[in-house]
């Protein structure tokens, strides 16, 4: 998550999504007159600082599916120490907040981890049907929001029906990215993909330029 659009369609099970990230480019060795080389991804970041779901945050969605794009926007309700509820639409979401990270939750039962720490590149965890992974760290994304740093990509794949998920979450901030693809004709396609259109902190102002 990723909002409604990161958690409902991880609970259908039939769509996940997947944040599509920008790599920075390769710079060539540092030599006089050259460019320098791009800083080490960060070593200290945790699911909480990658998904802030204190109250108060809200996140606004360009959302691209069958060619149309349309607004999709999210906002914390409730939190507790362990949970916290998020509006989509007419939905409310629950997330299960924990040492080991954020995962889905309905009622007292926790689901499959959206973020789970530690946030090592190549560390993995089960999901139903299939797993999750941390695919990359250290990218930078550019969308209508903004440019954000030190993104980390989660990708996660299921099958029956074979879909895939790439989410990009940059510190701080939450999903800046979000696609999602499903098989047809025996290649994953993009259908649906979400890019971060705007935001509010908590303590902010409510969005306006939308």
């Amino acid at each position: 998550m990723m909002p409604k659009t990161v958690l409902v369609l991880h609970r259908a099970g039939v769509a996940t999504l997947v944040g599509l990230a920008l790599a920075a480019g390769f710079a060539g060795c540092a030599t006089s007159g050259g460019a320098a080389a791009p800083p080490p991804p960060r070593g200290d970041l945790s699911a909480a600082e990658l998904y802030p779901l204190d109250l108060g945050w809200k996140w606004a969605y360009d959302l691209e599916k069958d060619g149309q794009t349309m607004l999709a926007m999210y906002a914390v309700l409730e939190r507790s120490p362990d949970t916290a509820v998020v509006q989509a639409g007419e939905d409310r979401l629950m997330y299960a907040i924990s040492a080991e990270g954020i995962a889905q939750k309905d009622g007292s039962l926790i689901g499959d981890f959206v973020v789970k720490n530690p946030i090592r590149a190549g560390a993995d965890w089960p999901v139903a049907g299939g797993r999750a992974r941390i695919a990359a760290l250290g990218q930078s994304v550019t969308v209508t929001a903004g440019k954000f740093d030190d993104c980390v990509v989660v990708e996660t794949t299921r099958a029956d029906p074979a879909r895939a998920v790439r989410t990009t979450f940059a510190p701080g901030i939450g999903p800046v990215v979000i696609e999602l693809r499903i098989a047809v004709g025996g290649e994953l396609t993009t259908v649906t993909r979400a890019t971060l259109r705007a935001l509010t902190k908590p303590g902010q102002d409510p969005l306006a330029s939308i």
